[in-house]
């Protein structure tokens, strides 16, 4: 519990002092999506984050099982299974944003496997901790914005 209080005190945090600093002016790439588009992606984004809260909680719990589980959920054998991805969204990513996003689902994918075959805690975090840096690098670079039809 002292860890969600920590995430969201310091995300209210740097977004205070984001607008304290007057930084409305979004610098990023914009990439333009239809609202399915858009809704896709976000969605895959909350799941993201879900199986990273998932994973934090088995791990600090003990429950290596769950966290391989939440770990394969967001990997790229799942994705490509599951796959629903709006036929028109493919093309509008820029090359970089690809970049990001094809090793985030392999590196879900070695999370996975690091735990089921027993890696230590401390190296599937530094994993996490990896993807989380891809996370953050992918939002700095990148803003949905609604395409004009």
């Amino acid at each position: 519990m002292r860890w969600r209080h920590a995430g969201f005190a310091a995300l209210c945090l740097c977004l205070t002092t984001a607008s304290a600093r007057g930084e409305d002016a979004d610098s990023r790439v914009a990439v333009a999506m239809t609202a399915p588009e858009k809704a896709f992606v976000l969605g895959q984004m909350r799941l993201f984050v879900k199986s990273i809260e998932q994973i934090v909680s088995a791990l600090a719990s003990g429950d290596r099982a769950t966290a391989a589980q939440a770990a394969a959920a967001r990997g790229g054998a799942r994705f490509q299974a599951e796959n629903a991805m709006p036929p028109t969204l493919g093309a509008k990513f820029p090359e970089t944003w690809r970049s990001f996003g094809q090793p985030m689902r392999k590196g879900f994918d070695e999370l996975a496997k690091g735990l089921a075959d027993g890696e230590g805690e401390s190296r599937s975090l530094a994993r996490l901790g990896e993807l989380m840096r891809n996370c953050v690098a992918c939002h700095e670079s990148y803003r949905i914005v609604d395409a004009r039809d």
